[in-house]
């Protein structure tokens, strides 16, 4: 991987000699996640060659960075895709133990190769996009629509007693991937992802520089990848995570001509 002084470098000899820069991702996914359930065959997302040049796609399943052993399969593994075609990715389970009282998260991986250029002093890059994957068992309590609203939230002390952390627990079997979390009105925006089954994130904070009460607003994504509506709870000061209440923000209001305020 590139170190950004790398990077630089490299963008500066580029830019010197006027060589050509790659251009953007000519393979695209038909969605953001993919949900395997327990009793499917098989769960499938399409990919399409958008740009003018063919591409070698490679796909494959991680657990994280350097794990490559999972016990879930995407074919096909290595493919060819001209300009403006389709092709499904199959995803399924093949073996190995997996937890039946919660979601699995894994990463499907889909790499675009280019064919060789013929032309001389072109720098070509393989792109690679990186979606979830969520295995889900057949028997988990409640609905993953549900979870969200299950979250427990507290402002705790940071290490060793100095500063404050937003302290978020799931007691929920699903994985809930925050879009955005908004301390204090906009004092401080986190970049948070996702909060594991029962498990907890930590957010250092910035707006307050001790533990006390906060607002925060959130929203998440759905099964469908997309954005649920903002919602807002007062977070209160303490040592353990607890449920509290989120109220649902107010829609931007809309101006005569009916664009959004």
């Amino acid at each position: 991987m590139f170190s950004k002084n790398r990077f630089r470098w490299t963008l500066a000899v580029l830019l010197a000699l006027g060589l050509p820069w790659p251009a953007g991702a000519g393979i695209t996914l038909s969605g953001t996640r993919v949900i395997l359930g327990e009793k499917d065959r098989e769960a499938s997302i399409p990919v399409k060659n958008t740009s003018t040049s063919p591409y070698v796609v490679q796909t494959w399943i991680d657990a994280g960075e350097g794990q490559n052993k999972t016990p879930l399969l995407v074919t096909p593994p290595l493919s060819r895709l001209d300009p403006g075609m389709e092709n499904i990715l199959r995803i399924m389970r093949v073996a190995g133990d997996l937890p039946a009282d919660r979601e699995s998260v894994f990463w499907l991986n889909v790499k675009e190769i280019p064919e060789r250029s013929k032309e001389e002093n072109v720098l070509q890059i393989a792109v690679r996009s990186r979606i979830k994957l969520f295995y889900r068992p057949a028997r988990l309590a409640g609905k993953p629509e549900e979870s969200r609203a299950q979250l427990q939230w507290v402002v705790s002390p940071g290490p060793e007693g100095r500063g404050a952390v937003l302290r978020v627990a799931n007691p929920s079997a699903y994985h809930v991937t925050f879009t955005a979390l908004d301390i204090n009105d906009g004092q401080q925006k986190i970049n948070a992802d996702m909060v594991p089954p029962f498990g907890e994130a930590s957010y250092p904070l910035t707006a307050v520089k001790t533990p006390e009460a906060i607002r925060v607003s959130f929203t998440t994504l759905n099964d469908y990848g997309g954005e649920t509506p903002g919602e807002q709870v007062r977070v209160p000061q303490g040592t353990t995570p607890v449920a509290v209440k989120a109220e649902l923000l107010s829609a931007p209001a809309a101006s005569a001509d009916g664009s959004k305020q």
